[in-house]
């Protein structure tokens, strides 16, 4: 890919710059399944590092235009013609839009739900997270994982993904941190600790 159109995100996801919402969405699902390792005619045309590579791009891509405030973002400094590559970066576009709209306080994002002081300990205390737990503390938050995915705009099948610790159902690590780290946030915990901990057991799953 050239380093011209490494940050196009509509050339990736083959789109064009007016496409409505509900195409990028269908638009993520088909590149995801051409060049996920599920296609073994991929690695015909790119090596294994190729095409994970090329996963990381789609994940970005869908990341950035899946999202109504990051796409305004990016389509204001794609279409200014003067944005360097580093402006369309998805980290300078999610740095950008913190700047517009702040982040939310995570309690606000908590729908009402009844404490159970014993669990709250148990929280609290917790050094050792894992996709269960973070389930446990969800569902006792009295939260779906649709609600997670509306409040984090993380897909929910990520979310399910996340709590039954798959790796064949997610992209790659990087991506799975940042998502944890926006559940824990939702889940008004710790999100430094927590991802932190749940990582160590995602990698240590992955034999890594």
């Amino acid at each position: 890919m050239q380093a011209t159109s490494r940050y196009n995100y509509y050339e990736i996801l083959e789109l064009t710059a007016n496409a409505p919402q509900h195409e990028v969405t269908a638009a993520y699902e088909r590149a995801r399944s051409t060049y996920s390792g599920e296609n073994p005619a991929i690695y015909t045309i790119f090596s294994e590092q190729e095409a994970r590579e090329l996963l990381v791009l789609i994940e970005e891509a869908y990341q950035v235009l899946g999202n109504k405030i990051l796409r305004n973002i990016y389509d204001q400094r794609l279409l200014s013609g003067n944005a360097s590559l580093n402006d369309l970066t998805y980290s300078s576009i999610v740095e950008a839009s913190k700047q517009v709209f702040p982040e939310q306080r995570a309690e606000k994002t908590i729908t009402s739900y009844k404490k159970n002081d014993s669990f709250e300990k148990e929280i609290a205390a917790q050094d050792n997270w894992d996709g269960s737990f973070l389930k446990k503390v969800r569902e006792y938050k009295q939260l779906t994982s649709q609600k997670i995915s509306e409040i984090t705009k993380i897909n929910s099948y990520y979310v399910t993904a996340i709590e039954n610790m798959d790796p064949e159902n997610l992209p790659a690590v990087v991506f799975v941190r940042g998502y944890v780290v926006q559940i824990a946030k939702a889940l008004g915990l710790d999100d430094k600790k927590v991802a932190d901990s749940y990582m160590k057991n995602f990698k240590s799953g992955l034999g890594k």
